[in-house]
């Protein structure tokens, strides 16, 4: 019976590939930490948009209310301040994001390294085994035509 095909370094290979995991994991949620700062701008860019519009209902002929236009200039600044914050945070988080994708490629990159020498060593195996099969079929078809033209089965060879 032929020895069963073993990996000397399946448990380096599953860790390496639980560390790719982890490192997808990363990458995920800072993605969607990502996805989040974007909404929020778009969030901010919306209510620019209408703090735009009713500062300019505000100015339409008539009276103009100084509280309120104070108010609307103030909110205005806020939510440009607030979007200059996000953005920054939203560049950082896409640093971060390149170096994590850096770092997840590496991890790949050593797990699909033993994959290969796994690959190549169960490839060698395979081939030992052929190799072993058809060295025992000829040595039982020379044993037995040996038998048989002893037991006179078979004629001389001429």
């Amino acid at each position: 019976m032929a020895k069963r095909f073993t990996f000397r370094f399946a448990t380096l290979l599953k860790i390496r590939q639980q560390r790719e995991d982890h490192h997808k994991r990363i990458v995920a949620q800072r993605l969607r930490q990502i996805a989040g700062v974007r909404e929020q701008l778009a969030s901010l860019d919306r209510q620019i948009r209408a703090e735009i519009e009713a500062i300019r209902r505000g100015q339409e002929p008539g009276t103009i209310d100084l509280q309120q236009a104070i108010r609307h200039r103030s909110w205005l600044t806020h939510l440009h301040k607030s979007t200059l914050e996000a953005q920054a945070h939203l560049q950082f988080l896409e640093a971060r994001l390149a170096q994590e994708r850096a770092t997840l490629a590496e991890a790949a990159k050593q797990r699909r390294i033993l994959e290969k020498l796994k690959e190549r060593q169960w490839e060698r195996y395979r081939q030992e085994q052929a190799r072993i099969e058809t060295n025992q079929s000829d040595d039982l078809t020379t044993t037995r035509y040996v038998f048989e033209h002893h037991a006179g089965l078979l004629p001389l060879s001429p």
